[in-house]
């Protein structure tokens, strides 16, 4: 059984023999679970490359999942952007019918979203490395699950993507 939804589900069984039974009362048995709601939320962020040139542009590409069974209902994601990565825009796309997100804006990321089980956001992120940025540039989205809803797999809930800044 997949439930799709909270609640409860029963499930009754029962024999009868041809024989005499010397114990009615063990002849039947009624299971009652109940289904509470849980999503599995994921995030991805990736720039497909290792190293990037000090005043370069740059695309992150950030996906957020509901892998289910469950809706998540005001979930939030997050990137905010390293100090060295400016003049950010932004622009997402769903798939499933996700709701709530910005559909194009600029600066960090913070969006409070509705996101049906199988359903998918995509931001693309355009900035620019500073000129004077040296070390690692990285970048790390989270998706946060909504309250009193439990996520089976926490830890895919937050990602970074690093890429060692060149000269």
């Amino acid at each position: 059984v997949k439930p799709l939804a909270a609640g409860t589900i029963s499930n009754a069984a029962s024999v009868i023999a041809n024989e005499p039974d010397p114990d009615l009362t063990n002849n039947s048995s009624t299971e009652t679970t109940t289904i509470t709601s849980a999503a599995d939320l994921k995030v991805t962020v990736t720039d497909n490359k290792t190293s990037i040139a000090a005043g370069a542009q740059n695309t992150y590409t950030v996906v957020v999942s509901n892998l289910g069974p469950s809706a998540a209902t005001g979930a939030t994601v997050t990137d905010t952007f390293p100090n060295t990565f400016i003049n950010v825009t932004y622009t997402a796309t769903q798939v499933g019918g996700a709701t709530g997100f910005t559909a194009s804006g600029s600066g960090n990321i913070t969006d409070a979203v509705n996101m049906p089980s199988g359903s998918k956001i995509t931001y693309t992120a355009k900035g620019k490395v500073t000129t004077s940025a040296s070390g690692t540039l990285s970048n790390t989205t989270t998706v946060t699950k909504p309250a009193n809803m439990p996520d089976p797999n926490i830890a895919n809930n937050s990602a970074t993507d690093s890429d060692a800044i060149t000269l």
